[in-house]
């Protein structure tokens, strides 16, 4: 009988074992070897799944932004300020694979600089991520929709500078919770 493939498994596995390479080494430190090696499958599995490097790496930004909204829509039968609140303190690494996705993340942020597909994925998640926020500030306060982006934006830079200080280690993961709290509480 034919051994049975599943074939999501083993993409997902490659694309973990891409974290786990861009965790420790970033987008740099990536190569269809690296990530083989870090998978422990042979190249051409990669290759099977992947056509290049590039497409590796875009799939694996692509899957990490399916995992965030995935987390978000499980959160549609909550009140705004939970949706609100659940979008901005996503990111703060609260345990230890937290902290690996997030420098996952904050590594596709720096390659955006120079890497313009990257630069356009990203440019839409964090464009429906603040449309979201926006609503959620609408819903939970009467103001305009160029005051509650004006909001959103404010509430996910100040959320980001906390991720960063978070990930530096110079402030703690529940402090930067208590922030964003207090930040939410007084819409």
């Amino acid at each position: 009988m034919p051994k049975i493939v599943d074939h999501e498994q083993r993409h997902e596995e490659i694309v973990r074992a891409l974290w786990q390479v861009i965790a420790e080494h970033g987008i740099e430190g990536v190569s269809l070897r690296v990530v083989a090696q870090a998978a422990g499958v042979s190249i051409g599995r990669i290759q099977h799944y992947f056509a290049s490097r590039e497409a590796l790496v875009l799939a694996g930004l692509t899957r990490l932004i399916d995992q965030a909204v995935g987390a978000y829509q499980g959160t549609s039968d909550a009140p705004p300020r939970d949706r609100l609140f659940h979008v901005l303190s996503q990111q703060v690494p609260r345990t230890e694979p937290g902290r690996m996705g997030v420098a996952v993340w904050y590594a596709y942020l720096a390659t955006a600089i120079t890497d313009t597909r990257i630069r356009q994925i990203l440019a839409e998640a964090l464009r429906v991520g603040e449309t979201e926020c926006a609503a959620h500030v609408r819903a939970m306060r009467e103001v305009g929709a160029a005051e509650a982006l004006a909001v959103s934006r404010r509430l996910l830079a100040l959320s980001d500078g906390l991720t960063l200080r978070v990930l530096a280690g110079g402030l703690d993961a529940d402090e930067a919770i208590a922030v964003l709290h207090a930040e939410v509480d007084a819409l």
